[in-house]
């Protein structure tokens, strides 16, 4: 057979201004290549290739979009590598092969059907002719599904009804979305659609002959108003008769939009005009105007939509529509295609902004099912249309909510929403959004972000997918400071600081043995319990039993010194058992002296904070976060040797009578002393017919005796009533 005559006079047909030399050794290379192959029908194997490059040029696709057409198969099923293609027929070819090749050699625990979607889908972001050469392939393939086993025919027909028809949908491709729709239907459901194709033609030739009527009456309406077009009459498909049937449980003969016309005008104008001459003439059915011209759908979508009552009370859909309109909603993406420029979609358009979503949508897939489910999962519902504080106008699933919007506009926005408002009015976030809504979000930048519960409110699957990268990343964030903070804990009882842990040959270990790429996932996996932290400490615990000292009695006495010689002093005096280079701070609440009994807080961002044991925010800070506590001790040694050189600031407080210049006594008090004072504030009190004053001072002192001493001294002073720390 002369497949170069069948593909040369498709080109012809078409009227294809492409490289026909090009085209014509792709094909015999393929021919070569494909020698002794056959398909189950026993075709030989390149009448695949010959018939996809058909179906492409039928889309009056450019010279490189056929000619991987024609080799799409060849890496997969023969020896010639992407390196001959790219060799042979260019750089692009190779790179639209790679593309559409099914690919082998996955990475394990991955689904093979989602990881080879997941690439196609994220090479068809790149560039749009890898899915259009991909949906060929796939239309080619049901057309001779027949001849392959019933599992493979029922495996294919539900891949191709959850991922290819829901593709060809956002493309704008209804031709093949149609075809794949209803060949899918005839392998999954054999008897329903038998059934279907039974009622349809039970009354064909009566429902044929009621729209030719129908067709002339309205052919001769435009006329009269002097408008050039072509009304055509239509029956709805298959598949769609069948969602209509089984989802939504209608009979068939309640179908009322079975059977429709479509007209096809010159102008956008005449759109209109044709639309108040259908409406003046016949009744139009209640809340059945659609106008997809002012406000397209996300596939660059146009037509007009309404539904009228015809003779014998039966309701027709009509739908009215330009040439080029009709081309677009028939080809899609195909239908803009452009053969000198490189960009073949405009960046106005929104499909443009949809792929361009894709990579966005990949970063925050956690697996390629989760991806393909994002990607494909809102095509097929119905939509809203709303508009943006601007005017834009955003087409959503059925039931989103304002969160959808948010997060539908930019993740940024949608993890600082805090509120919404509706058409001027402030509404609850999980509220359904209505067609012609206006929304606007109101965002802060101390939200909280996104919560489990946000989950449960939207309802578009790129809204979920991109909470839960949030809510992932979040966790990764919180759970590896908590891991860290766990592990510092029990290897400071083994006397090791962090960093030596950190730097220690058996974590290393530890780390291969388990695959643990990094110490950040490490830690992450001690928070989350899936590594057992008991495993390590086992080891250290033996690696210090086994090189300890031999003047060294037990690992208990290797410990203590350890941990004496890894005590951190500071400057304040303080010693903090096991933990090294941590900023620490005096408690106001109880500002502690040297000689008070004190323990230590771990917080979360201002290093430890001293407390006096006896003080009630550190006894509420024990009960309720126990982890967080850590023993300190005053460093007695330092303290003998500078008993005066380090200051600490405290706070008292003075009860008195008021009185004149009693303030005066207590100042000249405190600088007999010789103490520094930092601040004085005073409060006029009354209690029974008495005048008293609190005093709240703060000084600078450098131990408890200090203090003890200026005590017994400013209570001497006359008037005063007490004094308390």
């Amino acid at each position: 057979m002369d497949y170069w005559q069948e593909i040369e006079k498709e080109i012809d047909t078409n009227g294809l201004k492409v490289d026909k030399e090009k085209i014509k050794l792709a094909l015999f290379f393929a021919e070569e290549c494909h020698q002794g192959q056959y398909r189950r029908s026993g075709d030989h194997y390149i009448l695949h290739p010959v018939e996809v490059t058909k179906i492409l040029i039928d889309m009056k696709m450019d010279t490189d979009a056929i000619v991987a057409g024609i080799l799409h198969d060849i890496v997969e099923d023969t020896l010639i590598t992407l390196a001959d293609i790219k060799y042979n027929f260019g750089d692009e070819v190779a790179l639209l092969v790679d593309g559409v090749t099914k690919l082998d050699n996955l990475p394990n625990g991955t689904k093979k059907q989602d990881e080879n979607i997941r690439k196609m889908i994220i090479a068809m972001a790149q560039d749009i002719r890898v899915i259009i050469i991909k949906l060929a392939d796939r239309l080619h393939n049901m057309r001779t599904l027949k001849y392959m086993k019933p599992e493979k025919q029922i495996r294919i027909s539900k891949e191709t009804l959850s991922i290819y028809a829901p593709l060809a949908h956002r493309l704008g491709m209804a031709k093949i979305k149609w075809e794949l729709e209803d060949m899918a239907l005839y392998y999954l459901e054999p008897e329903i659609y038998k059934e279907i194709k039974r009622l349809i033609d039970a009354k064909k030739n009566e429902r044929k002959e009621y729209i030719e009527n129908i067709v002339t009456e309205i052919d001769k309406l435009m006329k009269d108003s002097k408008i050039e077009g072509i009304v055509k009459g239509r029956f709805k498909h298959f598949y769609s008769i069948y969602k209509k049937m089984y989802e939504k449980g209608k009979d068939f003969d309640d179908i009322y939009d079975l059977m429709g016309l479509r007209i096809i005008v010159k102008t956008e104008g005449e759109c209109y005009n044709t639309l108040g001459i259908i409406h003046s003439n016949f009744r139009p059915v209640p809340g059945r105007f659609k106008d997809y011209i002012a406000v397209p759908k996300s596939n660059n979508y146009q037509s007009i939509h309404t539904t009228i009552v015809g003779p014998l009370g039966k309701f027709i859909e009509i739908q009215i529509r330009t040439e080029e309109m009709d081309k677009i909603a028939e080809e899609g993406i195909a239908a803009h295609w452009s053969y000198k420029e490189k960009t073949k979609v405009s960046k106005k358009d929104q499909i443009y902004g949809w792929l361009r979503n894709i990579v966005e949508i990949h970063q925050g897939s956690e697996n390629a099912e989760e991806f393909v489910q994002t990607v494909t999962g809102d095509i097929m519902k119905e939509t809203v249309f709303v508009f943006s504080p601007k005017g834009d106008v955003v087409e959503l699933a059925q039931g989103s909510t304002p969160l959808d919007f948010a997060f539908n506009i930019h993740t940024e926005i949608g993890c600082k929403c805090v509120g919404a408002k509706v058409n001027g009015k402030i509404v609850p976030l999980d509220y359904k959004l209505q067609n012609g809504d206006r929304i606007e979000i109101i965002t802060s930048k101390n939200a909280k972000g996104p919560g489990n519960d946000w989950l449960d409110i939207v309802v578009t699957q790129g809204a979920k997918s991109k909470i839960r990268k949030w809510l992932k990343d979040q966790k990764l964030v919180e759970n590896t400071k908590l891991g860290k903070e766990l592990i510092e804990k029990e290897v400071a009882k083994l006397g090791m600081s962090l960093k030596e842990f950190e730097e220690s040959a058996i974590l290393k270990k530890h780390l291969e043995k388990h695959n643990i790429p990094s110490l950040e996932d490490y830690y992450f996996q001690l928070a989350e319990k899936r590594s057992k932290i008991d495993v390590i400490l086992g080891k250290l615990k033996n690696e210090i039993e086994r090189t300890k000292a031999p003047d060294i009695k037990n690992i208990e006495d290797l410990i203590s010194k350890k941990k004496e010689k890894n005590s951190k002093k500071n400057d304040y005096g303080i010693v903090i058992d096991g933990v090294n280079n941590t900023l620490i701070r005096f408690a106001k609440c109880c500002t502690p002296l040297p000689g008070d009994d004190v323990g230590g807080y771990v917080t979360k961002l201002t290093g430890i904070t001293i407390h006096r044991k006896d003080c009630k925010n550190y006894q509420s800070l024990e009960a309720h976060d126990p982890g967080r506590i850590i023993d300190v001790q005053w460093d007695e040694k330092f303290l003998e040797k500078s008993p005066k050189s380090n200051k600490y600031k405290f706070s008292f407080k003075i009860l008195a009578t008021d009185r004149l210049n009693i303030l005066m006594d207590i100042v000249t008090v405190i600088a007999n002393h010789k103490i520094n004072l930092l601040t004085v504030n005073s409060n006029e009190l009354t209690k029974g017919l008495d005048k008293l004053i609190s005093i709240k001072l703060t000084i600078e002192i450098s131990s408890k005796s200090e203090y003890t001493n200026l005590l017994n001294n400013l209570i001497k002073i006359k008037d005063i009533i007490s004094i308390e720390r």
